[in-house]
Protein backbone atom coordinates (compact mmCIF):
# COMPACT_ATOMS: atom_id res chain seq x y z
CA UNK A 1 0.00 0.00 0.00
CA UNK A 2 1.66 3.21 -1.19
CA UNK A 3 1.77 6.45 1.40
CA UNK A 4 0.88 10.03 0.67
CA UNK A 5 3.47 12.36 0.85
CA UNK A 6 2.98 15.17 3.58
CA UNK A 7 3.39 18.56 2.26
CA UNK A 8 3.99 21.04 4.57
CA UNK A 9 0.97 23.74 4.53
CA UNK A 10 2.43 27.24 3.26
CA UNK A 11 2.56 29.85 5.70
CA UNK A 12 -0.25 33.02 5.71
CA UNK A 13 1.47 36.43 5.39
CA UNK A 14 -0.96 39.89 6.46
CA UNK A 15 0.04 42.38 3.75
CA UNK A 16 1.02 45.72 5.68
CA UNK A 17 1.88 48.00 2.64
CA UNK A 18 0.00 47.36 -0.40
CA UNK A 19 -3.51 49.01 -0.29
CA UNK A 20 -5.49 46.83 -2.73
CA UNK A 21 -4.86 43.98 -5.03
CA UNK A 22 -6.23 43.15 -7.86
CA UNK A 23 -8.33 39.68 -7.76
CA UNK A 24 -7.94 37.19 -10.84
CA UNK A 25 -9.73 34.65 -12.12
CA UNK A 26 -8.52 31.24 -13.21
CA UNK A 27 -8.20 32.30 -17.01
CA UNK A 28 -5.97 35.42 -15.60
CA UNK A 29 -8.66 37.85 -16.18
CA UNK A 30 -8.49 40.81 -13.50
CA UNK A 31 -11.35 41.52 -11.59
CA UNK A 32 -12.90 44.79 -11.06
CA UNK A 33 -13.25 44.59 -6.98
CA UNK A 34 -10.86 45.80 -4.67
CA UNK A 35 -9.41 44.08 -1.44
CA UNK A 36 -9.72 46.26 1.46
CA UNK A 37 -6.20 46.12 3.32
CA UNK A 38 -5.29 46.21 6.80
CA UNK A 39 -4.05 49.94 6.32
CA UNK A 40 -7.61 50.74 5.26
CA UNK A 41 -8.72 49.00 8.56
CA UNK A 42 -6.41 51.33 10.37
CA UNK A 43 -7.24 54.85 8.97
CA UNK A 44 -10.79 54.29 9.51
CA UNK A 45 -10.17 53.23 13.16
CA UNK A 46 -7.84 56.23 13.78
CA UNK A 47 -10.47 58.71 11.74
CA UNK A 48 -13.46 56.60 13.87
CA UNK A 49 -11.34 57.58 17.18
CA UNK A 50 -10.92 61.17 16.49
CA UNK A 51 -14.69 61.27 16.08
CA UNK A 52 -15.43 59.42 19.31
CA UNK A 53 -13.21 61.57 21.53
CA UNK A 54 -15.09 64.99 19.65
CA UNK A 55 -18.68 63.61 20.42
CA UNK A 56 -16.86 62.66 24.16
CA UNK A 57 -15.46 66.54 24.41
CA UNK A 58 -18.80 67.92 23.30
CA UNK A 59 -20.61 65.55 25.71
CA UNK A 60 -18.27 66.50 28.77
CA UNK A 61 -18.76 70.21 28.22
CA UNK A 62 -22.25 70.04 28.17
CA UNK A 63 -22.64 68.00 31.33
CA UNK A 64 -19.86 70.59 33.54
CA UNK A 65 -22.19 73.62 31.69
CA UNK A 66 -25.42 71.52 32.82
CA UNK A 67 -23.97 71.34 36.70
CA UNK A 68 -22.60 74.85 37.02
CA UNK A 69 -19.25 73.99 35.45
CA UNK A 70 -19.82 76.40 32.80
CA UNK A 71 -18.81 80.45 32.09
CA UNK A 72 -18.76 82.65 35.02
CA UNK A 73 -21.89 84.71 33.77
CA UNK A 74 -24.14 81.75 33.92
CA UNK A 75 -22.24 81.16 37.69
CA UNK A 76 -23.79 84.78 38.71
CA UNK A 77 -26.24 85.67 40.99
CA UNK A 78 -28.31 88.62 40.41
CA UNK A 79 -27.48 91.86 43.09
CA UNK A 80 -29.99 92.46 45.34
CA UNK A 81 -31.67 96.25 44.70
CA UNK A 82 -32.03 97.92 47.77
CA UNK A 83 -35.50 99.88 49.36
CA UNK A 84 -36.66 103.28 48.66
CA UNK A 85 -36.67 105.26 51.25
CA UNK A 86 -37.69 108.31 49.62
CA UNK A 87 -40.54 110.78 50.46
CA UNK A 88 -42.83 111.98 52.89
CA UNK A 89 -42.91 109.47 55.77
CA UNK A 90 -44.87 109.31 59.41
CA UNK A 91 -42.89 107.25 62.36
CA UNK A 92 -44.50 105.83 65.29
CA UNK A 93 -42.54 104.64 68.01
CA UNK A 94 -44.60 102.38 70.86
CA UNK A 95 -42.30 101.94 74.18
CA UNK A 96 -42.66 97.98 75.36
CA UNK A 97 -41.95 100.18 79.43
CA UNK A 98 -45.33 102.02 79.20
CA UNK A 99 -44.18 105.75 77.84
CA UNK A 100 -46.46 107.21 75.70
CA UNK A 101 -45.83 106.98 71.96
CA UNK A 102 -43.40 109.23 69.99
CA UNK A 103 -44.49 110.77 66.42
CA UNK A 104 -41.68 111.33 64.09
CA UNK A 105 -42.49 113.16 60.67
CA UNK A 106 -39.43 113.32 58.23
CA UNK A 107 -38.58 113.95 54.59
CA UNK A 108 -36.15 111.42 53.27
CA UNK A 109 -33.84 111.55 50.48
CA UNK A 110 -31.89 108.52 49.26
CA UNK A 111 -28.32 108.51 47.87
CA UNK A 112 -27.29 104.56 47.12
CA UNK A 113 -27.65 103.07 50.45
CA UNK A 114 -27.78 105.79 52.42
CA UNK A 115 -30.77 108.21 53.57
CA UNK A 116 -31.60 111.40 55.28
CA UNK A 117 -33.91 113.66 57.08
CA UNK A 118 -34.15 117.48 56.42
CA UNK A 119 -33.25 119.86 59.27
CA UNK A 120 -37.34 120.22 59.81
CA UNK A 121 -37.63 116.62 61.25
CA UNK A 122 -40.58 116.77 63.51
CA UNK A 123 -39.82 114.22 67.29
CA UNK A 124 -43.45 115.09 69.03
CA UNK A 125 -44.26 112.62 72.03
CA UNK A 126 -47.51 112.01 72.63
CA UNK A 127 -48.12 113.28 69.08
CA UNK A 128 -48.86 116.36 70.95
CA UNK A 129 -47.79 119.31 68.98
CA UNK A 130 -47.10 121.32 71.55
CA UNK A 131 -44.35 119.23 72.94
CA UNK A 132 -42.37 118.56 69.11
CA UNK A 133 -38.48 118.89 68.90
CA UNK A 134 -37.85 120.71 65.74
CA UNK A 135 -34.14 122.46 66.28
CA UNK A 136 -31.14 120.61 66.34
CA UNK A 137 -32.88 117.22 65.46
CA UNK A 138 -30.94 115.12 63.07
CA UNK A 139 -32.79 111.96 61.37
CA UNK A 140 -30.53 109.46 58.80
CA UNK A 141 -30.60 105.66 57.71
CA UNK A 142 -28.49 102.99 55.55
CA UNK A 143 -30.29 100.64 53.74
CA UNK A 144 -29.33 96.97 52.06
CA UNK A 145 -32.16 94.95 50.90
CA UNK A 146 -35.14 95.44 52.35
CA UNK A 147 -33.06 95.81 55.70
CA UNK A 148 -33.61 99.16 57.32
CA UNK A 149 -31.82 101.02 59.99
CA UNK A 150 -32.93 104.56 61.37
CA UNK A 151 -30.67 106.79 63.87
CA UNK A 152 -32.63 109.84 65.34
CA UNK A 153 -31.28 112.47 67.78
CA UNK A 154 -33.19 115.72 69.42
CA UNK A 155 -32.40 117.55 72.51
CA UNK A 156 -34.19 116.17 75.17
CA UNK A 157 -34.46 117.57 79.41
CA UNK A 158 -31.56 115.84 80.25
CA UNK A 159 -29.30 115.94 77.27
CA UNK A 160 -29.49 114.73 73.87
CA UNK A 161 -31.78 111.95 72.86
CA UNK A 162 -30.74 109.18 70.41
CA UNK A 163 -32.84 106.36 68.90
CA UNK A 164 -31.70 103.72 67.09
CA UNK A 165 -34.42 101.49 65.09
CA UNK A 166 -33.62 98.18 62.87
CA UNK A 167 -36.72 97.17 60.70
CA UNK A 168 -37.19 96.02 57.26
CA UNK A 169 -39.42 97.46 54.20
CA UNK A 170 -42.22 96.09 53.09
CA UNK A 171 -41.33 95.71 49.33
CA UNK A 172 -43.59 97.82 46.95
CA UNK A 173 -45.44 99.04 49.88
CA UNK A 174 -43.04 102.42 51.25
CA UNK A 175 -44.25 100.58 54.51
CA UNK A 176 -41.51 100.06 57.79
CA UNK A 177 -41.43 98.59 60.79
CA UNK A 178 -38.69 97.13 63.56
CA UNK A 179 -37.52 97.36 66.76
CA UNK A 180 -36.15 100.68 68.69
CA UNK A 181 -33.77 101.32 71.06
CA UNK A 182 -32.43 104.66 72.77
CA UNK A 183 -29.67 105.76 75.24
CA UNK A 184 -32.08 106.67 78.03
CA UNK A 185 -32.90 102.68 78.57
CA UNK A 186 -36.48 102.53 76.44
CA UNK A 187 -37.22 99.77 73.68
CA UNK A 188 -40.12 99.35 71.94
CA UNK A 189 -41.46 98.72 68.33
CA UNK A 190 -41.87 101.27 65.24
CA UNK A 191 -43.72 101.40 61.93
CA UNK A 192 -43.69 104.04 59.46
CA UNK A 193 -45.85 105.24 56.60
CA UNK A 194 -45.52 107.20 53.55
CA UNK A 195 -47.73 110.46 53.49
CA UNK A 196 -51.38 109.87 52.99
CA UNK A 197 -52.54 113.96 52.06
CA UNK A 198 -50.69 114.65 48.58
CA UNK A 199 -50.53 118.60 47.86
CA UNK A 200 -50.52 118.54 43.77
CA UNK A 201 -49.27 121.37 42.34
CA UNK A 202 -51.28 124.18 41.34
CA UNK A 203 -53.85 123.03 44.52
CA UNK A 204 -54.76 124.26 47.73
CA UNK A 205 -55.76 122.94 51.20
CA UNK A 206 -58.20 124.11 53.31
CA UNK A 207 -58.68 124.07 56.77
CA UNK A 208 -60.90 125.13 59.16
CA UNK A 209 -61.30 125.14 62.71
CA UNK A 210 -60.94 126.41 66.82
CA UNK A 211 -58.56 126.96 69.07
CA UNK A 212 -57.84 128.77 72.80
CA UNK A 213 -55.16 130.39 74.39
CA UNK A 214 -53.55 127.64 76.99
CA UNK A 215 -51.61 130.84 78.80
CA UNK A 216 -54.82 132.98 78.70
CA UNK A 217 -57.76 131.53 77.70
CA UNK A 218 -60.69 133.29 76.70
CA UNK A 219 -64.48 132.01 76.83
CA UNK A 220 -65.15 131.93 73.19
CA UNK A 221 -63.29 129.82 70.91
CA UNK A 222 -62.14 131.79 68.68
CA UNK A 223 -62.22 130.32 65.24
CA UNK A 224 -59.71 130.18 62.09
CA UNK A 225 -59.43 129.66 58.42
CA UNK A 226 -56.50 128.30 56.75
CA UNK A 227 -55.95 127.99 53.12
CA UNK A 228 -52.07 126.96 51.79
CA UNK A 229 -50.66 125.37 48.38
CA UNK A 230 -47.01 124.63 47.10
CA UNK A 231 -44.88 127.49 47.20
CA UNK A 232 -42.06 127.70 44.26
CA UNK A 233 -39.81 125.73 45.05
CA UNK A 234 -42.43 122.87 46.77
CA UNK A 235 -41.10 120.29 44.30
CA UNK A 236 -37.81 120.14 45.82
CA UNK A 237 -38.54 120.33 49.29
CA UNK A 238 -42.19 120.61 49.93
CA UNK A 239 -42.62 124.51 50.54
CA UNK A 240 -46.23 126.11 51.67
CA UNK A 241 -47.54 128.90 51.46
CA UNK A 242 -50.93 130.51 52.43
CA UNK A 243 -53.09 132.53 54.74
CA UNK A 244 -55.24 132.53 57.25
CA UNK A 245 -58.07 134.43 58.86
CA UNK A 246 -59.34 134.06 62.29
CA UNK A 247 -62.13 135.52 64.54
CA UNK A 248 -62.62 135.96 67.75
CA UNK A 249 -59.00 136.88 69.19
CA UNK A 250 -57.44 139.65 70.38
CA UNK A 251 -54.23 139.20 68.62
CA UNK A 252 -54.64 139.23 65.24
CA UNK A 253 -57.30 139.01 62.28
CA UNK A 254 -55.05 137.63 59.60
CA UNK A 255 -51.83 135.45 58.82
CA UNK A 256 -49.43 135.78 56.17
CA UNK A 257 -48.01 132.16 56.16
CA UNK A 258 -44.61 130.37 54.90
CA UNK A 259 -43.39 126.52 55.96
CA UNK A 260 -43.26 123.23 54.81
CA UNK A 261 -45.03 119.68 55.13
CA UNK A 262 -43.01 117.08 56.67
CA UNK A 263 -44.77 113.95 56.41
CA UNK A 264 -48.26 114.34 56.45
CA UNK A 265 -47.45 117.17 59.44
CA UNK A 266 -46.70 121.18 58.36
CA UNK A 267 -45.10 123.95 60.31
CA UNK A 268 -45.92 126.96 58.61
CA UNK A 269 -45.11 130.89 60.41
CA UNK A 270 -45.76 134.45 60.05
CA UNK A 271 -42.58 136.55 59.95
CA UNK A 272 -44.57 139.82 60.34
CA UNK A 273 -46.84 138.73 63.82
CA UNK A 274 -43.96 136.40 64.88
CA UNK A 275 -46.21 133.06 65.34
CA UNK A 276 -45.31 129.33 64.61
CA UNK A 277 -48.17 126.80 63.92
CA UNK A 278 -47.89 123.30 63.91
CA UNK A 279 -50.18 120.69 62.55
CA UNK A 280 -50.34 116.91 63.29
CA UNK A 281 -52.25 114.64 62.00
CA UNK A 282 -54.59 113.07 64.26
CA UNK A 283 -54.64 109.18 63.84
CA UNK A 284 -55.77 107.32 62.39
CA UNK A 285 -54.25 109.57 59.36
CA UNK A 286 -57.21 111.50 57.57
CA UNK A 287 -58.21 115.10 57.39
CA UNK A 288 -58.29 115.77 60.85
CA UNK A 289 -55.23 117.85 62.17
CA UNK A 290 -54.52 119.20 66.14
CA UNK A 291 -52.40 122.61 66.29
CA UNK A 292 -50.28 124.57 68.40
CA UNK A 293 -49.31 127.82 67.95
CA UNK A 294 -46.85 130.07 69.72
CA UNK A 295 -46.11 133.78 69.56
CA UNK A 296 -42.42 134.47 69.92
CA UNK A 297 -41.30 136.85 72.89
CA UNK A 298 -40.37 139.83 70.39
CA UNK A 299 -44.15 139.90 68.53
CA UNK A 300 -45.78 143.05 68.65
CA UNK A 301 -49.05 141.62 69.92
CA UNK A 302 -49.64 138.66 72.66
CA UNK A 303 -45.66 138.15 73.33
CA UNK A 304 -45.07 134.79 74.58
CA UNK A 305 -49.29 133.71 74.47
CA UNK A 306 -49.11 130.01 73.09
CA UNK A 307 -52.21 127.63 73.09
CA UNK A 308 -53.54 124.73 70.78
CA UNK A 309 -56.93 123.88 68.51
CA UNK A 310 -58.21 121.44 66.04
CA UNK A 311 -58.37 121.65 62.15
CA UNK A 312 -60.70 119.74 59.43
CA UNK A 313 -59.39 119.67 55.66
CA UNK A 314 -62.36 120.73 53.79
CA UNK A 315 -63.65 118.73 50.72
CA UNK A 316 -62.60 120.05 47.75
CA UNK A 317 -65.90 121.18 45.48
CA UNK A 318 -64.43 118.87 42.64
CA UNK A 319 -64.28 115.55 45.06
CA UNK A 320 -67.07 113.33 43.95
Amino acid sequence: MGLNKWVAPRPIFHRTLVTSVALRNADGVGDARTETTEDDVMRQLRLHTKVRAAVLILLTAAFFAGCGGGSSTSQMTPSTQNASIVGQYNLVLTSAGGHDTTSIYANFTQTGATFTGNANTLVCPSNDPSQCKQDSVTSNGTVSGTDVTIVVSFPGQTGTTTVNMVGSATTGTGALNGNYTDNLGDAGTWTASTETLILEPGAVMDYTGTFNSTSSPLSISPSISVVLGPGASSQTNLSLTGNASVMNWPCVTSLNLSGQMIGDAFSVTDAVNKVDIIALPSPPLGNNFNFSYKFEPTAASCPGDYGSGVLTVNSSPWDY
